[in-house]
């Protein structure tokens, strides 16, 4: 095994998006990838870390609406950038 592969760069964070960009009226949450409009809007500024806060946020708002009880996460938010640029 070569020394170096232990230090591969990390593999960004895949966007949830699946193409159906429509705001439930009743959620407030996007029928597609169940993210807020303040997610889809701010996902290119999250880090890492913050992307994949959202996913978690998002797969715990499916498994609500499919079991028709409980709480939603909130959403992430606006945020500051610390993406480099």
């Amino acid at each position: 095994m070569n020394s170096g592969s232990r230090f591969a760069t990390p593999m960004p964070v895949r966007s949830p998006c699946v193409k159906v960009c429509e705001i439930d009226a009743a959620t407030q949450l996007c029928r597609g990838c169940r993210r807020t409009q303040e997610e889809r809007d701010w996902w290119v500024a999250y880090t890492d870390e913050q992307q994949r806060e959202v996913l978690r946020r998002c797969e715990q708002r499916r498994e609500v609406l499919a079991a028709g009880k409980g709480e939603l996460a909130p959403s992430m938010g606006v945020v500051e950038s610390r993406r480099k640029g």
